[in-house]
């Protein structure tokens, strides 16, 4: 299994809204990689005209004399992975405490597993949390919607649905429909395992869950 490790991080932060903030950049180490011997590193940064996380600068060290890093064996470099999985470590996410104090600042990874396990929303809710979740995909450079759905459990034409609500609003002039890419082979509640839930998920059937849009 691979080893990623984050450092070097940026202490200048975005803020994307929603209390979704990330360092401007950081650099992320990786040894162990299937099919690569060798040590990855890539530089991660914020791109203010992609409006979302990119890697500018990726490196390969061969792991011992009698290695070669050929063509093929870049090909195996997963730069991608790398950024979104580092990116789980380093972004954070703003929450309000139950006694209406100053807000505390979570790792990215328990927010979303806090939202996935909420199971009644008032419609109004359901679409704060979405525009919550589709900003914490922009910042690990995760497809929104599919994030959105599999965060809130609906479908994905529901996910799709919201968001175009949040955008027509004003309250997420930001998001854009068509997702940019596939998903990177992570799991964005639990990092250390490779993610491939069933889709689409769809929304409880009972009163009370998700319902915007459907």
């Amino acid at each position: 299994m691979a080893d990623v490790e984050t450092y070097d991080s940026s202490d200048e932060r975005i803020d994307l809204g929603s209390g979704v903030t990330l360092p401007k950049s950081w650099r992320a180490r990786v040894s162990g990689e299937q099919d690569v011997p060798g040590t990855i590193t890539v530089r991660v940064e914020w791109d203010e005209l992609l409006r979302r996380t990119a890697v500018s600068f990726a490196a390969l060290e061969r792991e011992a004399d009698g290695v070669d890093i050929t063509s093929q064996v870049l090909r195996e470099v997963r730069t991608h992975w790398i950024m979104t999985r580092s990116a789980l470590d380093v972004v954070t996410v703003d929450v309000g405490t139950e006694d209406g104090g100053e807000r505390d600042r979570i790792p990215v990874r328990e927010f979303l597993s806090r939202v996935r396990a909420q199971e009644e929303r008032e419609p109004l809710e359901s679409l704060h949390a979405a525009i919550s979740v589709y900003r914490v995909a922009t910042a690990i450079s995760y497809p929104p919607l599919k994030l959105v759905a599999d965060t809130l459990q609906i479908s994905q034409s529901t996910a799709t649905r919201l968001m175009s609500r949040a955008r027509d609003s004003g309250l997420a002039p930001e998001v854009r429909i068509q997702e940019p890419r596939r998903a990177p082979a992570v799991d964005p509640y639990n990092p250390g395992q490779a993610f491939d839930p069933p889709a689409p998920h769809r929304g409880p059937a009972q009163p009370g869950g998700p319902s915007i849009g459907r």
